[in-house]
């Protein structure tokens, strides 16, 4: 989900004003944006999960990335695969759109060596499947704006310490 900055003279403006800043004073304000983003996207995460997979495939694996660009919020990018063998960085769509339960039949031979037919459901551990999706896109769909928002106000709020002679 990206936000058109094409749209927006504030945001325009916001990026052309980072660009001429001194180097220092850029730092300082993708230090500021990430202090305070990286936290608000964890707990906005964390709000829309309602499972534990949920919780740790999407919500735990958050991160949020500040260029003097944009501020990139992220989720099941980082971790490795869990003790079952489900790997958040591809696995996640699955936990995030859900599934279709469906019926799975197989023939397997029991110890004694009788065939039969066994049918199970499978994708039953997933919630009912959402094109709008349950974690992540509710989640990102909150917070865009006030990421947005947030880091304009940084790039401000450090513009007018950095005049003051003011160190935060």
């Amino acid at each position: 989900m990206r936000i058109d900055v094409t749209k927006s003279r504030e945001l325009q403006a916001a990026i052309f004003a980072i660009r001429s800043l001194d180097k220092t004073i850029q730092k300082l304000v993708r230090q500021h944006t990430k202090r305070i983003a990286a936290p608000e996207w964890s707990k906005a995460l964390h709000r829309k999960a309602s499972t534990a997979l949920e919780r740790t495939v999407l919500a735990n694996t958050s991160v949020v990335t500040v260029t003097n660009q944009n501020v990139r919020a992220q989720s099941a990018s980082k971790g490795r695969p869990l003790s079952g063998g489900l790997n958040p960085k591809t696995d996640w769509p699955g936990v995030e759109f859900g599934a279709t339960a469906q019926d799975a039949t197989y023939t397997r031979v029991s110890p004694k060596g009788t065939r039969h037919r066994v049918t199970r459901k499978t994708g039953t551990q997933l919630r009912r499947r959402n094109r709008e999706g349950y974690v992540f896109y509710p989640a990102a769909r909150e917070m865009v704006p006030r990421l947005a928002s947030l880091w304009v106000q940084t790039i401000v709020k450090t513009i007018g310490n950095a005049i003051e002679g003011k160190q935060e």
